[in-house]
């Protein structure tokens, strides 16, 4: 990760595969198992939790349900999906609460999300370091998603700051391309990046956090 530039204000962090590792597989293999066919089920489910309907809040989750029963062959009732859907399916990223507490001290830090708000509760229960966040974005909240170019200029409005002073980091190239055209910098991370040890090695100053 390269050094942040001297006029970095905000860093606007995405929430799966930054903050939180995840892995969908494991929701899809859940669900599968409950289809009539589990084999075609599962080659079709992949995307699924992303679809716009879901993670801007079109659906509700017995919509959800419903969808799954008729276009999988879902063969469970709503009470029994819901326990399914509920269950997690990601865990804390190694190194993040240590890299968190030390941007927040720093920068002014926002977290911009795709994720539904049924989930989100769950996150919510399972992550107590989502307290170090100035301002918490959610899709399901705004009825917007990345990559639309919107989602990204309301985070920056958010953090007080111009586009140019932020450093927004996801780990979907497709929102850090468009994140990069509105003038953000830019980091896309991998799951095995150490994000917090080259900030914490540069031993960066401590700056006045913009205010919103």
């Amino acid at each position: 990760m390269r050094h942040p530039e001297p006029d970095i204000s905000a860093f606007i962090l995405d929430l799966f595969g930054v903050v939180i590792a995840f892995d969908n597989e494991v929701m899809y293999r859940r669900l599968a198992e409950q289809c009539a066919d589990t084999d075609n089920a599962l080659s079709r489910l992949d995307g699924f939790m992303a679809r716009r309907e879901i993670i801007t809040d079109g659906w509700t989750l017995p919509r959800v349900h419903r969808q799954l029963v008729e276009e999988f062959g879902f063969d469970r009732n709503y009470t029994d999906f819901e326990t399914l859907w509920l269950e997690p399916y990601s865990w804390p990223m190694p190194g993040m609460v240590d890299c968190l507490r030390y941007l927040s001290e720093r920068y002014r830090l926002i977290l911009l999300s795709n994720i539904d708000r049924y989930y989100w509760r769950v996150v919510q229960d399972r992550h107590p370091e989502l307290e170090y966040f100035d301002a918490i974005l959610l899709s399901c909240d705004l009825r917007m998603a990345k990559p639309d170019p919107d989602i990204f200029r309301h985070a920056a409005e958010i953090a007080g700051v111009d586009p140019t002073q932020c450093y927004f980091v996801d780990d979907t190239e497709i929102n850090v391309a468009a994140a990069r055209d509105l003038g953000f910098h830019t980091h896309r991370f991998r799951q095995g990046d150490n994000f917090g040890v080259p900030l914490r090695s540069r031993a960066l100053p401590p700056q006045a956090k913009a205010q919103p």
